[in-house]
């Protein structure tokens, strides 16, 4: 019998986006609006599991009417059964407010793995063991393997399956070791048929094959410049431990994406007008780095093209530090006293032919009107 998963992980619900006053209630409604849609490609594609891998909600203060709608939309699920796992963004305790909320409107379909250990799904009609490492802080220099009763696990027949939350050597960022830190060794010597993380919120493996056995699906809405990916899950159908077929799906409503552009004529604006401008990217928000050197005018028409950008896109940040005015003797003759020390210096770093002569003959510019300006 086939058994099929769908695995995601790091949802973030209640995640504020403070820092997009603009669009900060399209981007927290994203992630419920998100939950749903998954739950409906999982009931689309008739899976039997729906497992959260950690970081459910953003935090333990979670408001009732937030709890209430996340649990509504797991809910429509129409599988088995439901699991999930907290993570260190919604840790238990056995005074945690947040999980005993959740219990209140989560069906008998809802198993959440409060404490590590093995737990058994035959009497949900599933040939299977849950192995799981939930989280019981925010932060641990000791991951809740060690905490995992692993007798037997070469000699039962049943499909293994272990649920962790924490960083993963050479894939996760954790310096200083101290979110539930895991390696690749310690979990492949474990000898389970699969293991279903979370806490990174890029995908790893980016494109799993049949025989990867260590699966993190990343966030499924992008939730900043670090998620250049368009938010992924992971159905997972398994026929016996050696016989388990991975599918990623893109899950996600918003995108985040930066580049740098560089501009050096009118050409080079109409260019980038014209790319952000297309319909894939209405619904991304956009951070565009502007560098080079372009005449007063065209920095004008520089202008133009981020307000129609704006018009286009859900959100545009541009910056523009590292975009100036080019330096002609037009300009020169402009600003300075004809034959005195700045005009003379700048003219002759301006017959200069060579690159770095362009860069000296900015950066002098730069500080003669700094030095004007302190004056």
């Amino acid at each position: 019998m086939t058994v099929k998963i769908f695995h995601t992980a790091d949802l973030h619900l209640g995640m504020r986006f403070a820092g997009y006053p603009e669009i900060q209630d399209k981007l927290i409604n994203a992630r419920y609006e998100t939950l749903e849609n998954m739950v409906k490609i999982a009931n689309n594609e008739k899976c039997d599991l729906f497992v959260i891998s950690g970081d459910l909600f953003d935090r333990v203060t979670m408001k009732a009417n937030e709890i209430y709608r996340a649990v509504k939309a797991l809910n429509e699920f129409n599988g088995e059964l439901i699991i999930v796992l907290p993570g260190n963004h919604d840790f238990y305790t056995r005074d945690s407010h947040l999980w005993e909320e959740f219990s209140k409107h989560a069906g008998d379909r809802v198993m959440i793995l409060k404490e590590p250990g093995v737990y058994d799904l035959s009497q949900h009609h599933l040939n299977m063991k849950i192995y799981a490492c939930p989280c019981h802080s925010k932060h641990s220099a000791e991951n809740m393997i060690s905490k995992l009763d692993l007798n037997g696990t070469e000699i039962d027949d049943v499909i293994k399956i272990g649920l962790a939350h924490g960083s993963l050597k050479g894939v996760s960022p954790d310096f200083e070791k101290t979110y539930y830190p895991m390696t690749r060794k310690e979990l492949e010597s474990i000898r389970l048929d699969l293991w279903l993380l979370g806490h990174t919120h890029l995908p790893w493996l980016v494109n799993p094959d049949n025989n990867s056995r260590i699966l993190i699906p990343g966030t499924p809405e992008p939730d900043g410049f670090d998620c250049k990916h368009a938010g992924n899950a992971f159905i997972i159908s398994i026929e016996s431990p050696s016989e388990i077929t991975i599918q990623k799906v893109v899950t996600g409503q918003y995108q985040f994406i930066i580049k740098e552009i560089f501009l050096h004529d009118e050409h080079s604006i109409h260019r980038m007008k014209d790319e952000y401008s297309k319909k894939k990217y209405q619904n991304a928000i956009v951070r565009l780095i502007l560098k080079g050197r372009l005449k007063k005018e065209d920095l004008e028409k520089v202008e133009e093209a981020i307000k129609e950008i704006s018009k286009n896109v859900l959100l545009l940040q541009a910056n523009r530090d590292e975009l100036n005015e080019e330096i002609t003797p037009e300009l020169i003759n402009s600003e300075f006293t004809q034959d005195s020390f700045p005009h003379r210096l700048l003219f002759s770093l301006l017959e200069e032919k060579e690159d770095m002569s362009a860069r000296a003959v900015q950066k002098a510019y730069d500080i003669i009107r700094e030095i004007r300006h302190e004056d």
